[in-house]
């Protein structure tokens, strides 16, 4: 499962003094939660727009959008997560994640926080046979007084493709 955690680099100047391998990634947040993805597999992140809806689409699927001429299919963070729903505000955004090199999906969150190395020496990876283990978390990060869950985007879009 560590070869999975595909985005590492050598950090030498990091802010709490680790001087390891990290994982950059991009924090967001749902409810009150701060979840990561791993940067590699984001291509941008979007303001929400105009979203067209899909008749007959599942339940956590919240319609499509035009991104320069490509269709994208956009996924409700707070449904995979069996979060409450909250209307978009200024804050909310898209985060455009690459699942293969013609495929990409929307996931909105309630924000997007930023940027940060996190050093691989504070990330539990879950295990493959942990019960209770949601499908879409890679691991936990214990880093600067936060939590951050790392959400495997390959499991949680594996029907992408």
């Amino acid at each position: 499962m560590m070869n999975q955690i595909s985005s590492i680099r050598m950090s030498e100047n990091d802010d709490e003094g680790f001087s390891s391998v990290t994982v950059r990634c991009v924090l967001f947040q749902l409810d009150s939660e701060v979840y990561g993805i791993n940067v590699k597999k984001v291509r941008e992140v979007l303001r929400v727009g105009q979203i067209r809806e899909v008749p007959g689409a599942s339940r956590n699927v919240i319609g499509v959008i035009n991104v320069r001429g490509v269709i994208v299919t956009v996924v409700d963070g707070r449904g995979v997560y069996n979060l409450p729903a909250k209307k978009t505000d200024d804050d909310s955004r898209i985060v455009i994640i690459e699942i293969d090199d013609d495929t990409s999906v929307g996931l909105m969150v309630d924000r997007v926080i930023e940027v940060k190395d996190i050093p691989e020496s504070c990330v539990d990876l879950m295990a493959e046979n942990r019960e209770g283990r949601s499908a879409y978390i890679q691991g936990v990060a214990h880093y600067q007084d936060n939590v951050i869950v790392l959400v495997d985007t390959d499991v949680m879009f594996s029907n992408a493709r």
